[in-house]
């Protein structure tokens, strides 16, 4: 079944597809709604070729509710180049021959309080897509998988259950993206467990982890990457190449003079490393993040910061760490 840019604003329910190379495709569609849709057993098994919903031609700013994709041939859902700012929501997709979802050369798409399970590959797959958002969503048996210059992607209280979240470089064979990380990457809350690594670093960086549960022997590895753990408890990391964890918190402090006014522009570093952690505004307010360990690979010691250096006013005084609560006279 093939929808074009005719039927865009169209709303399709209550409808099954099975037997086709594709069971439902939307080429150049925009604001079209799927609603209890099924789509199984579409494509060629032997030759791993068909989708169950294809989402091409740059359709944007669809939605698929509630819909169930399984037993495709290739991937269950395929949010192709272009296609941006849709959201899958409320669904069930699974048992796909390679990903369940398949996020290709587009942004701002969410996929939310959906369950993956039992995919030949990847549960859900994203390749140089920006702002991607996964919230709510529980996850069965393989991985999350951000690759190449794939950035700014969202993961928000979502379950994992023998599954891990993969970031990896990417050589693609366009020129014009070449060998790729991804970057910018926050999971947020939720819980992943593994047999493994939660979290495999394969070549990215700024990935952020914030109150997220991690239930494996090893809560993550690191391979050319940087990660920040926020309210995370990391117990073990896997050290399988170079890279740098640091355990952090969030602070809001205010640096004031002995007569209690503001001082505004006071700058703060790590004191044994002399690296800038942040700037105070212009009320003297710092508002954000404070390291208080790192674990450098390869190596894998955890060292601990103890003090921060705090500059301003053509002077500077180290602090305790702990002190970087409320007002700090300065």
């Amino acid at each position: 079944m093939q929808v074009d840019s005719r039927a865009s604003g169209t709303r399709i329910r209550n409808l099954g597809v099975t037997g086709f190379e594709r069971g439902i495709r939307l080429v150049k569609a925009e604001r079209v709604r799927l609603e209890a849709v099924a789509a199984h057993g579409n494509g060629d098994a032997k030759a791993r070729v068909g989708y169950g919903i294809d989402l091409a031609g740059g359709s944007s700013r669809n939605v698929l509710e509630r819909v169930q994709v399984f037993d495709n041939a290739d991937e269950g859902i395929h949010v192709g180049s272009a296609a941006h700012e849709n959201r899958i929501v409320d669904s069930e997709i699974h048992d796909n021959g390679r990903e369940n979802v398949y996020f290709l050369r587009n942004h701002g798409n969410v996929l939310a309080r959906s369950t993956l399970r039992g995919a030949g590959s990847a549960a859900v797959y994203i390749k140089h897509a920006a702002r991607t958002v996964l919230e709510g969503n529980r996850i069965d048996g393989s991985a999350v998988h951000l690759r190449g210059a794939t950035r700014d992607t969202t993961l928000i209280d979502n379950v994992l259950t023998g599954s891990a979240v993969v970031l990896q470089r990417y050589r693609d064979k366009d020129p014009k993206i070449g060998t790729a990380a991804p970057s910018g990457t926050t999971i947020r809350g939720g819980r992943i467990s593994a047999d493994a690594a939660c979290v495999r670093v394969e070549g990215a960086t700024a990935t952020t982890l914030e109150h997220v549960e991690l239930r494996c022997p090893q809560q993550v590895s690191i391979a050319d990457g940087t990660v920040t753990a926020i309210a995370t408890r990391i117990v073990e990391v896997r050290c399988a190449g170079p890279g740098l964890l640091e355990r952090a918190r969030r602070v809001e402090v205010r640096f004031v003079d002995a007569q209690g006014v503001p001082v505004p522009g006071a700058e703060l570093q790590i004191a044994q490393r002399h690296e800038p952690i942040g700037v105070a505004n212009a009320a003297g307010i710092y508002a954000g993040l404070v390291t208080e360990s790192l674990v450098q690979c390869p190596g894998g010691e955890a060292k601990e910061i103890s003090e921060v250096v705090v500059s301003a006013a053509g002077r500077s005084r180290k602090l305790p760490l702990q002190a970087l609560q409320a007002d700090v006279r300065f």
